[in-house]
């Protein structure tokens, strides 16, 4: 005989399906709750990588190193990818700010769209697809660039900091009849 099926077998069947049906209704109610729980933690967490998302955007359209240092995580494992360069730490990240954004461009406005966030414990990272309009400071000429962006967070001493961005621009759409 089975030690641990043993009470349940000297117990009358009704008696026993009444305690089996309220170990699973347990188990069931334990993890809808759980599930609950991490819909709900998860669904703040995205809220805030949100959050961050736009003061980075704002940190571009104003070419602001200070802003953009509330953003990352100010390691020396910081990084930034783009088609233009490579940029690792938090030093080197600001004067993409000043010098790549400021002083290259005297008006910038970066549109972000199609947001998605994935969260796992202390790491996140989100995707979207953005659309850059600026004018070159140099000649005051128009330019406009779409692309995608992959960024990866942690949490670092109970806040969400930026540790990676890498972008790339997607290639310039063509006019009808033109090759």
């Amino acid at each position: 005989m089975n030690p641990l099926t043993a009470p349940i077998r000297s117990c009358p069947v009704g008696v026993a399906r009444s305690i089996i049906v309220a170990a699973l209704l347990a188990a069931s109610v334990c993890s809808v709750s759980q599930e609950k729980q991490k819909a709900a933690y998860t669904g703040g967490t995205e809220e805030e990588i949100k959050q961050l998302i736009s003061m980075y955007a704002k940190a571009a359209d104003e070419a602001d190193p200070t802003l953009a240092s509330r953003i990352w995580c100010d390691s020396s494992e910081d990084s930034l990818i783009n088609p233009v360069g490579r940029w690792h730490g938090l030093e080197q990240i600001m004067g993409f700010y000043r010098h790549d954004m400021g002083e290259m461009y005297s008006v910038r406005d970066l549109e972000i769209s199609e947001v998605s966030v994935q969260v796992y414990s202390d790491a996140a990272w989100a995707e979207f697809n953005w659309k850059f309009s600026a004018k070159r400071r140099k000649d005051g000429s128009s330019v406009s660039f779409r692309g995608m962006e992959t960024q990866i967070y942690r949490k670092n001493h109970e806040r969400w900091c930026l540790v990676h961005v890498h972008y790339s621009t997607l290639p310039a759409e063509k006019k009808a009849g033109t090759e």
